[in-house]
């Protein structure tokens, strides 16, 4: 750890030890619980900590702030407790160091070094109302955050209840206006509730509305040396938040655009500007900015949704014209045990995977439409050629968001993608009775997917049917030279045999060249390294 992940690190400490003390249940989550279980502690270029907790355990937590915490060392902020607070989730300071970040480095508390504290909201069951309430969150973000949230992704109802909100506030004032939006959100039981939203609101990243059943059960893994909770079904739910691939390290790795130093008192350093600053007229100009920015933003996202409804018809009109003038018969190449003809189909896909896998189009939802039997087969070649899940998960949301539901074509290739959830979860887990029952149904089901494939190699090794796992292995060679996971299970089985050399020569190789987490991680194990 550098030395502001070290300092976090004894700030979760005094969270758990608050929470202990007051029975309070927590979980640290998002990029902190992905941490944990790839890295067990911290992705090493992140230096934020994040958890969760219901809202029932949340004010629980309020509470225990507000009998435990010198002032004068750490407090708690949120926008219910303090409007001046810049966000409707919470932190945790410590007011006896210093964080900067441009968006609130003014105010006083919030610039110490700090925790992020969400909390879950329940929705309701019925999908109407869960959206009406899901829209209505967002909307109260927006305007309850002094921050410049999302002020361009907005939908044509959130911007209306936006509007609504300001409307009502030169009637009433901004106090009783607030007051009158989180009456209709907090403190809401649902008996049907399978949902929640989270405080953090985001647009982008992990989603904030997550299935409730992920934090019905606790599991403590380790983080830092410690022991921390995190969601019972953490590998579901890190699937759900960062896609299939969440094992698998980054090409580009995201870290906050701040400065963190330690040992500077936050009054200190705040006061030592602030003087020369107008607070009132300030914090004045910036509500005014902000709406203005949300009012453009608006029109700019409509704009962009124009945009990209154009370019989606341009790649559509693109393919068709590929397909007719190369006399292309797309159902002939669905055929997962031919190379030659799924490679024509990655080609013919080609430029619709960079359009639409593109985070712009994703981030408006923007949808190509290509025609169900052309999607069938560019998902096809998703699963069989290029072995893409989370591509596949990012196609389908799309496609769901703008009002799609799956035929039964579409619904048999989804299911190869849920199957394959359950075996990596199980096998995550270390559930190997189950993990190989979904296994020996999955390989007779999908005998030509090669992430099913893998993992019928990896149990035989696990089952030390080694000359089973051996056969397996060079089958796959002969499809996928070189692969990793076949390599590190040469390796494991090696360590088996007590031929630790064999074994060190696998493993170092995997080392150099592998981006997988999980992998890297069981290996560090199995060599007894820290």
């Amino acid at each position: 750890m550098d030395a502001t992940q070290n300092y976090l690190v004894n700030l979760l400490l005094e969270i758990d030890t608050l929470c202990k003390k007051y029975d309070i249940e927590y979980f640290i989550d998002y990029g902190t619980m992905l941490g944990a279980v790839r890295h067990e502690g911290f992705i090493p270029w992140d230096d934020d900590i994040d958890i969760n907790m219901t809202e029932e355990n949340y004010y629980k937590w309020v509470e225990a702030c507000k009998k435990e915490l010198d002032p004068k060392k750490r407090v708690y902020g949120d926008n219910r407790n303090d409007r001046d607070f810049p966000g409707t989730f919470g932190r945790y300071i410590d007011v006896e160091s210093m964080r900067l970040s441009s968006n609130f480095a003014f105010w006083k508390p919030i610039c110490g070094q700090s925790i992020d504290v969400f909390y879950f909201i329940e929705l309701p069951g019925d999908p109407v109302k869960k959206q009406e309430k899901i829209d209505l969150y967002f909307a109260y973000d927006e305007y309850a955050n002094h921050s410049y949230r999302h002020f361009r992704y907005k939908t044509d109802r959130e911007m209306e209840l936006y509007n609504k909100f300001k409307a009502m506030e030169k009637k009433i004032g901004r106090e009783k206006t607030l007051q009158k939006i989180e009456a209709q959100i907090f403190h809401k039981h649902y008996d049907d509730c399978d949902t929640y939203i989270s405080a953090s609101a985001r647009k982008y990243g992990p989603t904030s509305i997550s299935p409730k059943s992920f934090y019905d059960t606790v599991y403590y893994a380790e983080f830092e040396g410690h022991k921390f909770p995190i969601s019972g079904r953490y590998a579901e739910a890190l699937a759900y938040y960062y896609g299939d691939d969440w094992n698998i390290f980054p090409d580009v790795k995201k870290s906050h655009s701040k400065m963190s130093h330690t040992g500077i008192n936050c009054d200190d350093y705040v006061s030592d500007y602030m003087r020369l600053i107008d607070e009132k007229q300030l914090k004045e100009d910036r509500y005014k900015a902000k709406d203005i920015l949300v009012q453009e933003g608006y029109k700019i996202g409509k704009h962009l949704e124009m945009v990209h409804a154009k370019a989606a018809r341009l790649v559509q009109l693109k393919l068709e014209k590929k397909i007719k003038e190369n006399n292309i018969d797309v159902n002939s190449l669905l055929d997962p045990s031919s190379k030659d003809k799924l490679n024509i189909l990655d080609d013919l896909f080609s430029n619709y995977y960079e359009k639409q896998l593109d985070s712009s189009f994703r981030y408006w939802e923007s949808y190509i439409d290509i025609g169900e039997d052309n999607l069938y087969a560019a998902i096809f070649n998703l699963i069989y050629n290029r072995c893409n899940f989370t591509a596949v998960g990012k196609i389908i949301k799309v496609y769901k968001a703008n009002g799609f539901e799956l035929d039964d074509k579409l619904s048999e290739l989804w299911n190869i993608i849920l199957t394959y959830r359950d075996i990596k979860a199980q096998m995550v887990y270390k559930n190997y009775d189950k993990a190989e029952k979904l296994i020996n149904e999955a390989i007779k089901k999908y005998p030509y997917c090669k992430e099913i494939r893998l993992f019928n190699m990896e149990m035989k090794v696990i089952r030390n049917e080694l000359d089973t796992a051996n056969k397996l292995i060079d089958e796959i060679f002969t499809d996928y030279p070189d692969n990793e996971r076949c390599k590190k299970a040469l390796g494991d089985i090696a360590l088996l045999n007590g031929d630790k050399e064999t074994a060190d020569k696998y493993y170092d190789e995997v080392s150099k060249s592998s981006h997988d987490g999980l992998l890297l991680l069981d290996i560090r194990k199995k060599r007894g390294e820290n």
